[in-house]
């Protein structure tokens, strides 16, 4: 099994001596994603964390989330794969079929040449509570080269802000949140859709220290922007962040599946690379087979735990974060949309 879980012995140690005392009762994971073998169809599998997979579906999802937190309550913000090989509207009907809006709440897929009626009704229809998108659907030459605005058009952001939803937001471009495109955009985009709840990936994909330094302070006063944690291994990152941000704004999430394969992000110079203990096109790989590694997930536990100890920071923190402000935001946006069928 690929999967880094409490069903090998070494998982079960780490959970039991560090993280078991730490992770409350109840924990939601605000950003993972879903999908069944017909969204992959004939394309290449998706390259998790090294490891080929043809579908990760809610079966899959339901036995890790039993296994990766023993004993605990646990829920998710589903959605699909942002790859413009595979069938995204496949992906978007599956995560939409599985969702039952108390354990599974889940996220569409969306591509900005998409029309708006058709996505708005695709919304109602199967009772969507926000968007995914992504910087490949806007198909341009160059990764890079993508803004914000691009991946979110006004007609889709018309959508978000009329049924208050919320958008899970992987930010663009090289220097991720450090970027000056990327700030303006974000202040434009949260001060002119005030009702659509934008949250930021990755902490903005400021995976080491120095992209995220003096990089909030435009951003934290908005009430409808948030920041979820997954792969966020540095601590100092995290430290921050728990220092400068409202304490509400901050979410638990993981990246699931990629956060249940084996390895560790880690900061060099100012820069940061996963380190895998086999080949992955985002990792170094330890070829030697010198390491003996857990999973993203659990790193990222206790990185979080150091930061939060660090701060001295009470345990309704820690239980807001998990838990609390993740699904006060989602009945918000519930009753935002109240007008949906």
């Amino acid at each position: 099994m690929w999967q880094e879980t409490t069903r090998d012995d070494r998982n079960l140690r780490i959970w039991n001596e560090e993280l078991d005392d730490f992770v409350p009762d109840r924990v939601l994971d605000f950003h993972v994603h879903i999908w069944n073998a017909a969204t992959v169809g004939s394309a290449v599998p998706f390259p998790c964390g090294g490891h080929p997979l043809g579908k990760y579906d809610y079966d899959d999802l339901r036995d890790d989330l039993r296994l990766t937190y023993p004993g605990r309550q646990t829920t998710a913000v589903c959605f699909g794969l942002p790859d413009v090989t595979y069938d995204m509207k496949a992906n978007n009907a599956y995560v939409a079929a599985g969702a039952d809006h108390e354990r599974f709440f889940p996220l569409r897929l969306v591509d900005p040449h998409e029309d708006p009626d058709a996505v708005r009704e695709d919304v109602l229809k199967s009772r969507f509570v926000g968007f995914k998108p992504y910087l490949d659907y806007v198909r341009k030459a160059d990764p890079n080269d993508v803004t914000i605005h691009e991946t979110l058009p006004p007609g889709i952001m018309r959508i978000a802000d009329e049924l208050g939803l919320l958008i899970m937001l992987h930010i663009p471009r090289s220097e991720r949140l450090a970027d000056p495109v990327n700030q303006k955009q974000l202040c434009e985009l949260c001060a002119a859709w005030p009702r659509a709840r934008i949250v930021l990936a990755h902490v903005g994909r400021a995976y080491y220290l120095k992209n995220i330094v003096g990089h909030l302070d435009r951003l934290k006063e908005f009430e409808n922007l948030y920041f979820d944690l997954s792969m966020v291994h540095q601590w100092e990152v995290l430290e921050y962040l728990f220092s400068i941000v409202r304490s509400d704004r901050i979410l638990y999430a993981t990246d699931i599946p990629i956060a249940l394969a084996a390895g560790k992000s880690v900061e060099i110079n100012d820069q940061y690379t996963y380190v895998t203990p086999i080949p992955w096109h985002l990792s170094i790989s330890d070829d030697h087979g010198k390491l003996v590694f857990t999973s993203f997930l659990y790193e990222q536990l206790r990185a979080t735990r150091k930061a939060v100890e660090r701060l001295d920071l009470p345990r309704s923190f820690v239980e807001g974060m998990f838990y609390e402000n993740g699904t006060r935001l989602l009945e918000s946006v519930s009753h935002a949309g109240g007008r949906r069928s």
